[in-house]
């Protein structure tokens, strides 16, 4: 088996970082009109919460292996997450990004991205928005059935195929519940990453200090400050 830690995980996903430039094969602007106004949709509907909570369940699909299946949790207020993906965890407050890694009890502070730096990006924090500007061409793929529930397909297309990892994501969404249920990128190499949330939940109460770092809650973790 691969081993696949949240670091490996945040390095691979960051490699979904669309080109902003060279968009050599069609626009953004030919997406197909339905799949925009349902994202839009769901959009709008994910904004209009002051708190989003979910738990999903990433599934790593690497050629000649078994699927390996890691859940989580996620929670946003705004620009601040806190999630948990197996034994790690991240905090994205305004100060930094910090990852905990609780097998080894170690604590990495990293500075936060530049404005736009995530753009295009698929990473838990930006979960419910990844999809947003105009780096897909996006097309309604028909429906599907799953877990009962009758979905529609959105694929999205990179613009600058040549700047991508990845050749595609394929979503599964909710159009009567406004949600997106699904998440899959597949990758050049054969491999695929599919986000599966279960149960999203709009205004959750969440504690206080929920996405406040507190060096106490980790006794005997190794804290390192990788911010320059």
């Amino acid at each position: 088996m691969k081993r696949f830690s949240f670091l490996s995980f945040l390095l691979i996903l960051t490699g979904m970082l669309l080109g902003q430039t060279n968009k050599q094969y069609t626009k953004a602007a030919e997406s197909d009109p339905e799949a925009k106004q349902i994202l839009e949709t769901i959009r709008q509907k994910y904004d209009g919460y002051s708190t989003m909570a979910a738990d999903f369940r990433l599934e790593l699909d690497f050629p000649g292996q078994p699927v390996e299946v890691q859940k989580g949790s996620i929670t946003r207020k705004g620009d601040l997450v806190r999630f948990r993906l197996g034994s790690q965890e991240g905090i994205i407050n305004n100060d930094a990004a910090y990852i905990i890694l609780h097998g080894s009890k170690e604590v990495q502070i990293n500075d936060l991205p530049e404005p736009g730096e995530t753009t295009g990006v698929l990473t838990p924090q930006n979960l419910f928005n990844f999809y947003e500007g105009d780096d897909y061409v996006l097309a309604m793929q028909g429906e599907e059935t799953y877990n009962g529930r009758s979905l529609d397909v959105i694929e999205m297309k990179p613009v600058d195929r040549d700047e991508s990892e990845f050749t595609k994501l394929r979503l599964l969404v909710d159009t009567q519940r406004k949600e997106i249920v699904s998440v899959k990128a597949f990758s050049r190499d054969g491999s695929s990453y599919t986000f599966l949330l279960d149960g999203t939940r709009g205004n959750a109460q969440l504690a206080e200090n929920n996405f406040t770092f507190n060096r106490a809650e980790f006794p005997g973790y190794h804290v390192e400050d990788l911010r320059f």
